[in-house]
């Protein structure tokens, strides 16, 4: 009888260590699958994207010929760039260019332009837009930037009486007018669409812009 109380008791305690053993391994266990979660967050924060390039000192815009601004320049962050179906990349030195040389060859280019606080590229489908009393290469005057927090923080520094929150559609209305412009120009002569021309482009759309703004503070007197 005593003997099959001492193995009953034997068999009681060998079966409490082995269920603290398992209740030790448990957190351990959990530690890793955390370790496992967290690692592809940070590996696609440095993901860039792919078949983007960068912008040399020698680079000129596919549009106007004029130099494109690299990424440490003061004028860096105004410079865009587009894909075309080919995969060839194009750069612009403002973002109204780019969209005229879709419109100049009939093409659909895939959009990219920098973040005014961080000079990341970000699609511009996807950027907020801010028009703003700054001077960009071509004076579109737009920045943009990756999302509403930062293109908010800007407004405010700027006050809203020099930036406001706008759209692609705006800048294609005055990318439109101007390439309009440069059209018959072109055909009557009087400018070759390269270096000079650009620079009329620029100053024309400065005063463009002011007529229209002089007309609308008009409108409201």
């Amino acid at each position: 009888m005593k003997k099959i109380q001492w193995t009953s008791l034997l068999i009681l305690v060998c079966l409490t260590l082995a269920g603290c053993g398992t209740d030790e391994a448990t957190p351990k266990q959990e530690e890793k699958k955390v370790e496992t979660m967290e690692t592809p967050n940070n590996t696609a924060a440095a993901e860039t994207i792919e078949g983007l390039m960068e912008p040399t000192e020698t680079t000129t815009c596919a549009y106007c010929q004029m130099d494109v601004y690299v990424e440490g320049d003061e004028l860096g962050m105004f410079s865009a760039q587009g894909r075309t179906a080919e995969g060839e990349n194009l750069f612009f030195d403002d973002v109204g260019c780019m969209l005229n040389q879709e419109r100049m060859d009939e093409i659909v280019l895939e959009k990219y332009v920098r973040d005014y606080d961080t000079n990341e590229w970000v699609p511009l489908e996807e950027a907020v837009v801010v028009k703003a009393e700054i001077k960009t290469p071509m004076n579109y005057g737009f920045a943009f930037f990756k999302d509403e927090d930062g293109a908010q923080a800007f407004i405010n520094q700027m006050g809203k009486e020099k930036a406001s929150l706008s759209s692609i559609a705006a800048i294609d209305e005055v990318s439109g007018h101007r390439h309009m412009k440069r059209m018959e120009k072109m055909q009557s002569g009087k400018g070759n669409g390269h270096g000079e021309g650009s620079h009329m482009e620029m100053n024309e759309g400065m005063n463009d812009e002011q007529g229209k703004s002089e007309e609308h503070s008009h409108s409201h007197n």
